[in-house]
């Protein structure tokens, strides 16, 4: 079985600077970086690497909202879904900041309370509001808009008026988010946990717009993952999800395997380099040395795949890579 690492800020950009981007240690890891054959592309993100591996053609946008929408039980065979995930923004100085990738601890009672008031304020725009989630809402649309929006990871830490939604209908977008916001802002909830201290859900962020199309040729046939983005791909390709307590044994088996990684991915956004260096320590323990070492005995490609805000950047070590012990590594 071939297998393949999709880790996301693997490979910091240097657009974020000021932390030291480097791991003493890691040497396997290292090693495989060295050895592999490389290749990149700066057109792509981690969305649209994703969304082409699983066979997803771009539409405005790369259309992750309705196949997930789908995963979440939702009948998203018609109309034009965008993924409205509940997000916190905090007022800087000439700013308007992303704090986080999402809000997490919204409770039931809140959501429920907050998405009542954001469907009736919607209706009024033929936009339908779903909320099969606390963390995963949905708009749906009779019509596709003529506007094209940015991933949130694109947007996090950064002032979010370089990201809204473009195109021919950006402007009645535009209001519509302020709309929400300000409803948002005023609604009783958000006062509650302000109170709390707990950071109010002050905005939505739009992105992933597409209708629901037909399954794609992927190219796994199982996939090992913790985001639902990519379950759900998954799910709508007809790959199998795999079990993690047996990855290694199913590495003798016939097919293509697709682990991803998601947990360096908020550390190198929120310039947590200490951090960073902690998850790549962790996941030279538990990914790279026993899959180089399944290489070893059962002859698999082993693939690691990196994406950041330069592009994506594809690393394939082959058994025979291993004897190149002339490359060097330049990356961590």
């Amino acid at each position: 079985m071939d297998c393949t690492l999709f880790i996301p800020h693997l490979i910091p950009s240097t657009g974020h600077g000021e932390p030291p981007w480097h791991v003493p240690e890691a040497h396997r890891l290292k090693t495989l970086l060295a050895r592999a054959t490389r290749s990149s592309d700066a057109t792509l993100d981690a969305e649209a690497w994703l969304c082409s591996a699983f066979g997803v053609t771009r539409q405005h946008d790369w259309p992750l909202a309705p196949v997930s929408a789908a995963a979440d039980g939702l009948a998203a065979q018609s109309g034009y879904w965008l993924r409205a995930t509940p997000v916190h923004l905090e007022p800087r100085r000439n700013a308007l900041v992303l704090t986080e990738f999402a809000v997490s601890d919204i409770g039931a009672n809140e959501y429920e309370s907050l998405a009542q008031a954001l469907a009736a304020h919607l209706r009024e725009e033929d936009i339908k509001l779903h909320v099969p989630r606390p963390e995963r809402w949905y708009l749906q649309t009779p019509d596709a808009p003529a506007i094209r929006t940015f991933a949130l990871e694109s947007a996090v830490g950064r002032d979010v008026r370089e990201f809204l939604p473009q195109g021919a209908d950006s402007l009645r977008w535009h209001r519509i988010i302020t709309e929400m916001q300000m409803l948002l802002h005023s609604h009783p909830v958000n006062a509650a946990r302000e109170a709390r201290g707990a950071p109010a859900i002050n905005s939505v962020w739009i992105s992933g717009g597409g209708t629901l199309m037909l399954a794609g040729h992927a190219q796994f046939t199982a996939v090992l993952s913790n985001d639902e983005a990519v379950r759900a791909l998954a799910r709508h390709n007809g790959c199998r999800l795999a079990d993690s307590l047996h990855v290694f044994d199913q590495l003798s088996a016939p097919g293509h395997l697709l682990i991803t990684i998601e947990s360096l991915m908020p550390r190198v956004i929120g310039g947590k380099a200490d951090a960073w260096r902690n998850a790549v320590h962790a996941l030279e323990h538990d990914w790279i040395l026993p899959l180089m070492d399944a290489q070893k005995s059962r002859r698999i490609s082993l693939t690691l795949v990196s994406a950041n805000q330069a592009g994506v950047q594809r690393f394939t070590l082959r058994p025979m890579d291993m004897m190149k012990f002339w490359r060097k590594n330049n990356y961590l």
